[in-house]
Protein backbone atom coordinates (compact mmCIF):
# COMPACT_ATOMS: atom_id res chain seq x y z
CA UNK A 1 0.00 0.00 0.00
CA UNK A 2 1.44 3.29 -0.97
CA UNK A 3 -0.16 6.45 0.21
CA UNK A 4 0.15 9.46 -2.18
CA UNK A 5 -1.11 13.43 -2.21
CA UNK A 6 -4.21 14.02 -5.00
CA UNK A 7 -1.09 15.24 -6.93
CA UNK A 8 0.00 11.31 -6.72
CA UNK A 9 3.25 13.13 -5.19
CA UNK A 10 4.07 10.49 -2.35
CA UNK A 11 3.24 11.45 1.35
CA UNK A 12 6.34 12.07 3.59
CA UNK A 13 4.59 9.51 6.33
CA UNK A 14 3.73 6.55 4.75
CA UNK A 15 0.95 6.08 6.64
CA UNK A 16 -2.80 6.51 6.24
CA UNK A 17 -2.87 9.84 7.42
CA UNK A 18 -6.84 10.49 6.97
CA UNK A 19 -7.51 7.60 10.22
CA UNK A 20 -4.15 9.39 12.04
CA UNK A 21 -5.70 12.68 12.25
CA UNK A 22 -9.13 11.29 13.11
CA UNK A 23 -7.62 9.75 16.07
CA UNK A 24 -5.45 12.70 16.88
CA UNK A 25 -8.55 14.60 17.43
CA UNK A 26 -10.33 12.19 19.44
CA UNK A 27 -7.15 11.52 21.75
CA UNK A 28 -7.19 15.62 21.97
CA UNK A 29 -10.79 15.63 22.78
CA UNK A 30 -10.98 13.04 25.58
CA UNK A 31 -7.18 14.19 26.88
CA UNK A 32 -8.06 17.76 27.15
CA UNK A 33 -11.33 17.85 29.67
CA UNK A 34 -8.95 15.59 32.13
CA UNK A 35 -5.83 17.61 32.21
CA UNK A 36 -7.95 20.48 32.87
CA UNK A 37 -10.27 18.97 35.11
CA UNK A 38 -6.84 18.37 37.24
CA UNK A 39 -6.07 22.00 37.14
CA UNK A 40 -9.23 22.35 38.15
CA UNK A 41 -9.18 20.32 41.39
CA UNK A 42 -5.32 21.64 41.82
CA UNK A 43 -6.78 25.30 42.06
CA UNK A 44 -9.72 24.62 44.23
CA UNK A 45 -7.44 22.38 47.15
CA UNK A 46 -4.95 24.99 46.58
CA UNK A 47 -7.58 27.84 47.98
CA UNK A 48 -9.15 25.33 50.96
CA UNK A 49 -5.45 24.63 52.08
CA UNK A 50 -4.94 28.42 51.57
CA UNK A 51 -7.61 29.25 53.48
CA UNK A 52 -7.09 26.33 56.07
CA UNK A 53 -3.55 27.73 56.78
CA UNK A 54 -4.91 31.69 57.15
CA UNK A 55 -6.90 29.87 60.04
CA UNK A 56 -3.92 28.72 61.49
CA UNK A 57 -1.84 31.98 61.26
CA UNK A 58 -4.66 33.94 62.76
CA UNK A 59 -5.01 31.54 65.69
CA UNK A 60 -1.26 31.87 66.18
CA UNK A 61 -1.17 35.59 65.78
CA UNK A 62 -3.83 35.80 68.72
CA UNK A 63 -2.50 33.56 70.82
CA UNK A 64 1.04 35.47 70.69
CA UNK A 65 -0.85 38.66 71.42
CA UNK A 66 -3.22 37.13 74.13
CA UNK A 67 -0.05 35.80 76.00
CA UNK A 68 1.55 39.13 75.43
CA UNK A 69 -1.53 40.95 76.62
CA UNK A 70 -1.97 39.03 79.57
CA UNK A 71 1.62 39.15 80.92
CA UNK A 72 1.45 42.91 80.55
CA UNK A 73 -1.46 43.12 82.61
CA UNK A 74 0.29 41.01 85.55
CA UNK A 75 3.53 42.78 85.37
CA UNK A 76 1.20 45.73 85.89
CA UNK A 77 -0.25 44.75 88.77
CA UNK A 78 2.82 43.03 89.97
CA UNK A 79 1.43 40.51 92.98
CA UNK A 80 2.23 36.71 93.09
CA UNK A 81 -1.75 36.70 94.00
CA UNK A 82 -2.38 36.75 90.05
CA UNK A 83 0.35 34.46 89.21
CA UNK A 84 -1.95 31.21 89.23
CA UNK A 85 -4.44 32.96 87.70
CA UNK A 86 -2.41 33.89 84.58
CA UNK A 87 -0.48 30.81 84.54
CA UNK A 88 -4.07 28.91 84.44
CA UNK A 89 -5.27 31.32 81.69
CA UNK A 90 -2.61 31.26 79.53
CA UNK A 91 -2.30 26.88 79.63
CA UNK A 92 -5.88 27.10 78.99
CA UNK A 93 -5.37 29.55 76.04
CA UNK A 94 -2.58 27.32 74.69
CA UNK A 95 -4.71 23.68 75.56
CA UNK A 96 -7.92 25.57 73.13
CA UNK A 97 -5.70 26.88 70.58
CA UNK A 98 -3.37 24.09 70.23
CA UNK A 99 -6.43 21.69 69.91
CA UNK A 100 -7.90 24.04 66.95
CA UNK A 101 -4.52 24.00 65.52
CA UNK A 102 -4.33 20.72 64.97
CA UNK A 103 -7.58 19.84 64.05
CA UNK A 104 -7.36 22.43 60.80
CA UNK A 105 -3.17 20.97 60.42
CA UNK A 106 -4.93 17.55 60.08
CA UNK A 107 -7.88 18.79 57.88
CA UNK A 108 -4.88 20.51 55.26
CA UNK A 109 -2.93 17.24 55.10
CA UNK A 110 -5.92 15.49 54.51
CA UNK A 111 -6.90 17.41 51.84
CA UNK A 112 -3.08 17.32 50.51
CA UNK A 113 -3.82 13.26 50.44
CA UNK A 114 -6.94 13.14 49.12
CA UNK A 115 -5.96 15.24 46.32
CA UNK A 116 -2.80 13.78 45.49
CA UNK A 117 -4.77 10.71 45.08
CA UNK A 118 -7.25 11.87 43.01
CA UNK A 119 -4.35 13.19 40.18
CA UNK A 120 -2.39 10.48 40.39
CA UNK A 121 -5.86 8.33 39.28
CA UNK A 122 -6.71 11.05 36.62
CA UNK A 123 -3.44 11.12 35.34
CA UNK A 124 -2.96 7.54 34.65
CA UNK A 125 -5.91 7.60 33.07
CA UNK A 126 -4.67 9.90 30.87
CA UNK A 127 -1.19 8.05 30.15
CA UNK A 128 -3.82 5.03 29.46
CA UNK A 129 -5.82 7.35 26.63
CA UNK A 130 -2.39 8.19 25.60
CA UNK A 131 -0.73 4.93 25.32
CA UNK A 132 -2.23 3.39 21.77
CA UNK A 133 -1.33 6.73 20.25
CA UNK A 134 2.08 7.74 20.94
CA UNK A 135 3.87 4.77 20.29
CA UNK A 136 3.25 4.66 16.62
CA UNK A 137 1.15 8.02 16.12
CA UNK A 138 3.84 10.97 16.63
CA UNK A 139 5.09 12.01 13.44
CA UNK A 140 9.12 12.68 12.57
CA UNK A 141 10.07 11.04 16.30
CA UNK A 142 13.52 9.64 16.64
CA UNK A 143 12.89 5.90 18.33
CA UNK A 144 15.79 4.41 20.63
CA UNK A 145 15.35 0.75 22.01
CA UNK A 146 16.73 -0.93 24.48
CA UNK A 147 16.71 -4.61 25.30
CA UNK A 148 18.19 -6.88 28.02
CA UNK A 149 18.07 -9.90 29.06
CA UNK A 150 18.28 -11.97 32.60
CA UNK A 151 16.80 -14.43 35.09
CA UNK A 152 13.43 -13.01 34.91
CA UNK A 153 13.20 -12.99 30.65
CA UNK A 154 13.27 -10.30 28.33
CA UNK A 155 12.27 -6.37 29.09
CA UNK A 156 13.22 -3.27 27.16
CA UNK A 157 12.37 0.18 26.62
CA UNK A 158 11.52 2.37 23.82
CA UNK A 159 11.84 6.24 23.98
CA UNK A 160 10.79 8.46 21.31
CA UNK A 161 11.68 12.18 20.94
CA UNK A 162 10.84 15.15 18.44
CA UNK A 163 10.98 18.83 19.38
CA UNK A 164 11.76 18.74 23.12
CA UNK A 165 8.72 16.26 23.75
CA UNK A 166 9.44 12.79 25.05
CA UNK A 167 8.03 9.74 25.34
CA UNK A 168 8.72 6.80 27.40
CA UNK A 169 7.14 2.97 27.23
CA UNK A 170 8.62 -0.02 28.89
CA UNK A 171 8.04 -2.78 26.58
CA UNK A 172 7.57 -6.82 27.79
CA UNK A 173 8.72 -9.91 25.45
CA UNK A 174 7.47 -13.39 25.56
CA UNK A 175 10.80 -15.24 25.50
CA UNK A 176 12.63 -16.33 28.62
CA UNK A 177 15.96 -16.13 26.84
CA UNK A 178 17.04 -14.82 23.52
CA UNK A 179 19.70 -16.90 21.10
CA UNK A 180 22.01 -14.86 18.59
CA UNK A 181 20.31 -17.61 16.02
CA UNK A 182 16.41 -16.15 17.43
CA UNK A 183 17.51 -12.83 17.18
CA UNK A 184 19.75 -12.53 13.79
CA UNK A 185 20.16 -16.06 12.64
CA UNK A 186 23.63 -18.10 12.20
CA UNK A 187 26.98 -15.76 12.74
CA UNK A 188 30.63 -16.64 13.22
CA UNK A 189 33.09 -14.27 14.32
CA UNK A 190 37.27 -15.03 14.28
CA UNK A 191 39.27 -15.19 17.10
CA UNK A 192 42.73 -16.49 18.03
CA UNK A 193 42.95 -19.89 19.97
CA UNK A 194 45.44 -21.86 21.42
CA UNK A 195 45.77 -25.34 20.23
CA UNK A 196 47.96 -28.04 20.09
CA UNK A 197 48.84 -31.46 22.18
CA UNK A 198 52.75 -30.54 23.09
CA UNK A 199 53.51 -27.38 21.83
CA UNK A 200 50.45 -24.66 21.49
CA UNK A 201 50.21 -23.19 18.88
CA UNK A 202 48.40 -19.57 18.53
CA UNK A 203 45.77 -20.20 15.40
CA UNK A 204 42.94 -18.10 14.07
CA UNK A 205 39.39 -19.87 14.25
CA UNK A 206 35.86 -19.02 13.61
CA UNK A 207 33.67 -19.61 16.25
CA UNK A 208 30.18 -19.99 15.46
CA UNK A 209 28.51 -17.75 18.12
CA UNK A 210 24.44 -19.01 17.31
CA UNK A 211 23.79 -20.65 20.64
CA UNK A 212 25.29 -17.33 22.28
CA UNK A 213 23.14 -15.62 24.51
CA UNK A 214 21.70 -12.04 23.91
CA UNK A 215 22.32 -9.89 27.44
CA UNK A 216 21.46 -6.39 25.58
CA UNK A 217 20.70 -4.46 22.51
CA UNK A 218 20.24 -0.99 21.41
CA UNK A 219 18.59 0.44 18.34
CA UNK A 220 17.41 3.50 17.12
CA UNK A 221 15.26 4.97 14.11
CA UNK A 222 18.78 5.50 12.59
CA UNK A 223 19.09 2.00 12.06
CA UNK A 224 22.18 2.07 14.70
CA UNK A 225 22.71 -1.12 16.70
CA UNK A 226 24.80 -2.20 19.65
CA UNK A 227 24.46 -6.00 20.78
CA UNK A 228 25.93 -7.83 23.93
CA UNK A 229 26.48 -11.32 23.41
CA UNK A 230 28.02 -13.93 25.46
CA UNK A 231 28.31 -18.27 26.02
CA UNK A 232 26.16 -19.93 28.24
CA UNK A 233 29.44 -20.09 30.80
CA UNK A 234 29.64 -16.43 30.93
CA UNK A 235 33.33 -16.55 30.03
CA UNK A 236 32.90 -15.08 26.50
CA UNK A 237 31.53 -11.85 25.40
CA UNK A 238 31.29 -10.42 22.34
CA UNK A 239 30.12 -6.53 21.53
CA UNK A 240 28.64 -5.79 17.85
CA UNK A 241 28.08 -2.03 17.54
CA UNK A 242 27.71 0.29 14.53
CA UNK A 243 25.47 1.31 11.43
CA UNK A 244 25.61 2.62 7.84
CA UNK A 245 27.71 -0.14 6.54
CA UNK A 246 30.67 0.38 8.92
CA UNK A 247 30.28 -1.94 12.11
CA UNK A 248 33.07 -2.56 14.60
CA UNK A 249 32.89 -6.04 16.56
CA UNK A 250 34.57 -6.47 20.32
CA UNK A 251 35.74 -9.54 22.10
CA UNK A 252 35.73 -7.93 25.92
CA UNK A 253 36.92 -4.67 25.55
CA UNK A 254 39.20 -5.76 22.79
CA UNK A 255 38.62 -4.65 18.99
CA UNK A 256 38.80 -7.19 16.75
CA UNK A 257 37.81 -5.39 13.41
CA UNK A 258 40.63 -3.03 14.63
CA UNK A 259 43.36 -5.86 14.04
CA UNK A 260 44.16 -6.74 10.25
CA UNK A 261 43.90 -10.83 10.41
CA UNK A 262 41.19 -10.81 12.49
CA UNK A 263 39.29 -8.41 10.75
CA UNK A 264 39.50 -9.39 7.08
CA UNK A 265 37.24 -12.36 8.10
CA UNK A 266 34.71 -10.51 9.39
CA UNK A 267 31.65 -11.01 7.13
CA UNK A 268 30.57 -6.89 7.10
CA UNK A 269 27.44 -8.38 4.68
CA UNK A 270 26.16 -10.45 7.64
CA UNK A 271 26.34 -7.84 10.42
CA UNK A 272 24.83 -5.11 7.78
CA UNK A 273 21.94 -7.50 8.14
CA UNK A 274 21.62 -7.05 11.93
CA UNK A 275 19.33 -3.56 12.15
CA UNK A 276 16.40 -5.15 9.86
CA UNK A 277 16.77 -8.28 11.47
CA UNK A 278 16.32 -6.55 15.03
CA UNK A 279 13.63 -4.33 13.83
CA UNK A 280 11.57 -7.38 12.57
CA UNK A 281 12.48 -8.72 16.00
CA UNK A 282 10.58 -5.78 17.72
CA UNK A 283 8.15 -5.69 15.57
CA UNK A 284 6.87 -9.41 15.93
CA UNK A 285 7.72 -10.60 19.82
CA UNK A 286 6.66 -7.19 21.77
CA UNK A 287 4.29 -9.26 23.60
CA UNK A 288 2.73 -6.25 26.00
CA UNK A 289 4.26 -2.36 26.54
CA UNK A 290 2.85 0.90 28.40
CA UNK A 291 3.47 3.97 28.55
CA UNK A 292 5.53 5.08 32.00
CA UNK A 293 5.96 9.37 30.89
CA UNK A 294 5.88 11.95 28.89
CA UNK A 295 8.20 14.53 29.50
CA UNK A 296 8.57 17.83 27.20
CA UNK A 297 11.65 19.80 27.54
CA UNK A 298 13.22 17.55 30.30
CA UNK A 299 10.01 18.08 32.64
CA UNK A 300 7.31 15.87 33.80
CA UNK A 301 4.71 16.61 31.37
CA UNK A 302 1.85 14.81 33.45
CA UNK A 303 2.88 15.62 36.71
CA UNK A 304 3.22 19.63 35.59
CA UNK A 305 -0.35 19.91 33.71
CA UNK A 306 1.66 20.42 30.19
CA UNK A 307 -0.05 17.60 28.02
CA UNK A 308 -1.77 20.29 26.26
CA UNK A 309 1.38 21.62 25.10
CA UNK A 310 2.82 18.13 24.26
CA UNK A 311 -0.35 17.67 21.53
CA UNK A 312 0.58 21.37 20.37
CA UNK A 313 4.47 19.51 19.27
CA UNK A 314 2.69 16.68 17.56
CA UNK A 315 -0.27 19.31 15.80
CA UNK A 316 2.93 20.83 14.16
CA UNK A 317 3.90 17.93 12.93
CA UNK A 318 0.44 16.94 11.18
CA UNK A 319 -0.33 20.41 10.10
CA UNK A 320 2.69 20.35 7.76
CA UNK A 321 1.07 17.49 5.99
CA UNK A 322 -2.77 18.84 6.25
CA UNK A 323 -1.43 22.04 4.34
CA UNK A 324 0.58 19.57 1.78
CA UNK A 325 -2.88 17.96 1.23
CA UNK A 326 -4.66 21.59 0.98
CA UNK A 327 -1.80 22.95 -1.62
CA UNK A 328 -1.60 19.65 -3.69
CA UNK A 329 -5.49 18.86 -3.30
CA UNK A 330 -8.38 19.79 -5.62
CA UNK A 331 -11.00 20.68 -2.76
CA UNK A 332 -9.40 23.48 -0.74
CA UNK A 333 -11.50 22.60 1.71
CA UNK A 334 -11.08 19.10 2.38
CA UNK A 335 -7.73 17.07 3.36
CA UNK A 336 -7.67 14.61 1.08
CA UNK A 337 -5.05 11.44 0.19
CA UNK A 338 -4.92 8.55 -1.72
CA UNK A 339 -4.08 4.58 -1.03
CA UNK A 340 -1.95 3.05 -3.98
CA UNK A 341 -2.37 -0.88 -4.02
CA UNK A 342 0.28 -2.75 -5.25
CA UNK A 343 -1.79 -3.55 -8.59
CA UNK A 344 -2.25 0.29 -8.98
CA UNK A 345 -6.10 0.36 -7.42
CA UNK A 346 -6.19 4.27 -5.87
CA UNK A 347 -8.84 4.92 -3.77
CA UNK A 348 -9.50 8.26 -1.90
CA UNK A 349 -9.82 9.54 1.71
CA UNK A 350 -10.57 12.50 2.99
CA UNK A 351 -12.12 14.99 5.81
CA UNK A 352 -13.63 18.26 6.13
CA UNK A 353 -11.74 21.32 7.63
CA UNK A 354 -15.18 22.24 8.61
CA UNK A 355 -15.39 18.78 10.56
CA UNK A 356 -12.42 18.86 11.86
CA UNK A 357 -12.53 22.26 13.46
CA UNK A 358 -16.16 21.46 15.04
CA UNK A 359 -14.85 18.65 16.89
CA UNK A 360 -11.82 20.30 18.24
CA UNK A 361 -14.29 23.64 18.86
CA UNK A 362 -16.30 21.64 21.28
CA UNK A 363 -13.41 21.12 23.79
CA UNK A 364 -13.11 24.56 24.47
CA UNK A 365 -10.22 27.28 23.98
CA UNK A 366 -7.03 24.27 23.87
CA UNK A 367 -8.96 22.76 20.82
CA UNK A 368 -9.51 25.98 19.10
CA UNK A 369 -5.85 26.70 19.14
CA UNK A 370 -5.19 23.22 17.91
CA UNK A 371 -7.07 23.47 14.95
CA UNK A 372 -5.08 26.51 14.27
CA UNK A 373 -1.54 24.76 14.43
CA UNK A 374 -3.81 22.11 12.18
CA UNK A 375 -4.12 24.60 9.38
CA UNK A 376 -8.26 24.15 9.49
CA UNK A 377 -9.53 27.39 10.37
CA UNK A 378 -8.96 30.87 8.28
CA UNK A 379 -6.46 31.92 10.59
CA UNK A 380 -4.13 29.32 11.34
CA UNK A 381 -0.51 29.73 9.22
CA UNK A 382 1.15 26.29 9.40
CA UNK A 383 5.02 26.14 10.67
CA UNK A 384 7.38 24.14 8.47
CA UNK A 385 8.72 21.12 9.40
CA UNK A 386 11.12 18.44 8.38
CA UNK A 387 10.17 15.20 8.91
CA UNK A 388 12.84 11.96 10.38
CA UNK A 389 10.86 9.41 8.54
CA UNK A 390 10.76 6.09 10.80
Amino acid sequence: MKYIYQDSTELPIQRDFIEDLKVFIEITARVIPLENSIIELKCKNKEAILALNNKIKSLNVFEEKFNYMVKKLADEVNTEEVRPCVDAVLSKCSENIGQKRELLESESKKIGSGAAQEYQRIEEKILDILTLFLISGVYGAEKNFELSANGNGISGEMEGSVSGLQYVYKLVFAEESLTVEKLIGSLSLPGRTRTGLIRKEEKIKMLDISDFLVSSVEYDSQKNIRITLENKKANRKFRIEGGELKYFVYEDDKEITADKELGSLVDMGSLAKIPEKVQAYLKTNIRSYFLSKILLDEEDAVSNNQIFDCLKVIAEQYGAIVQECLTKGHNKEEITIKMEEADGTRTEKYITKAEIYTQLAEVGGEGVEIAGILGVDSKAQIKESKYLIV
